[in-house]
């Protein structure tokens, strides 16, 4: 069975992750961790996420608390927080779906240096449909690449901290691995409500193709990094993304 403990609960991804696991036979929340000092410690994890119900979990700023009772770490925060968190589940040998974004470079390979010690999901994004067009996106770059202009436009509401988004920088991780001397703009908006639109477009001389996704409420990302956490039980040490999760070949 998966026992989770949950970063940041009261997060707009926090609370949909808390949802799914209590929606599961097969899954249990047995920590939920705040920022220290925040306002909800102590708070039953149940009402604070809209539940509607108490669960009998409390939430604390202090994982080192918590941490044993888990076998997996659902982290979707900030990088100096993930960091953080990070440290902890290498001392104490846990598993960690690590769904942030916005990471420096160096702080990406600290994850990747992690997971020779840990299993480890890293993903932009924890959508199914989003893993596929990462898949349709490597097609395009080998059969058409060569001839198209290539663009990224991606939109969030406008609470979201990082540009570009971690999806958007994933997408061009992709097709520059194909393509590694194609220059691949992104462009980023912020406005409104939006959850996340990406737009990926190829252009050529006469015609051109769009490919879009939409995500129309965060719950598909929170189902995605429920599924990483019960992949992760069965794993050895490693860094596996979504792909695997999703058996995406």
């Amino acid at each position: 069975m998966l026992r989770a403990v949950v970063i940041g609960p009261r997060g707009k991804m926090g609370r949909l992750i808390v949802k799914s696991l209590c929606d599961r036979e097969n899954a249990q929340i047995v920590g939920a961790v705040a920022p220290k000092g925040a306002d909800y410690v102590g708070k039953d994890v149940g009402l604070l996420c809209g539940l509607g119900k108490e669960i009998n979990v409390k939430v604390t700023d202090d994982i080192e608390s918590v941490i044993e009772r888990c076998n997996c770490i659902i982290d979707f925060t900030f990088p100096a927080v993930s960091l953080e968190v990070l440290k902890h589940a290498v001392s104490h040998k846990k598993a960690l779906v690590c769904g942030t974004t916005g990471f420096k470079k160096e702080e990406k390979e600290e994850f990747i240096k992690a997971a020779q010690e840990i299993p480890i999901v890293f993903a932009g994004n924890t959508s199914l449909l989003i893993n596929h067009v990462y898949k349709l996106l490597e097609y395009l770059a080998r059969n058409i690449g060569d001839y198209a202009d290539v663009d990224i436009v991606e939109m969030h509401d406008r609470f979201k901290k990082d540009a570009p988004s971690g999806t958007s920088l994933e997408m061009r991780e992709v097709l520059k691995n194909v393509l590694p001397d194609k220059n691949i703009n992104i462009h980023s908006i912020r406005g409104g409500d939006v959850p996340s639109t990406h737009k990926i477009i190829f252009n050529l001389l006469g015609e051109r193709l769009e490919i879009t996704h939409h995500a129309t409420n965060f719950q598909c990302f929170a189902e995605g990094a429920v599924r990483a956490a019960e992949y992760l039980l069965s794993k050895k040490n490693g860094f596996y993304t979504m792909k695997e999760v999703f058996g995406i070949s």
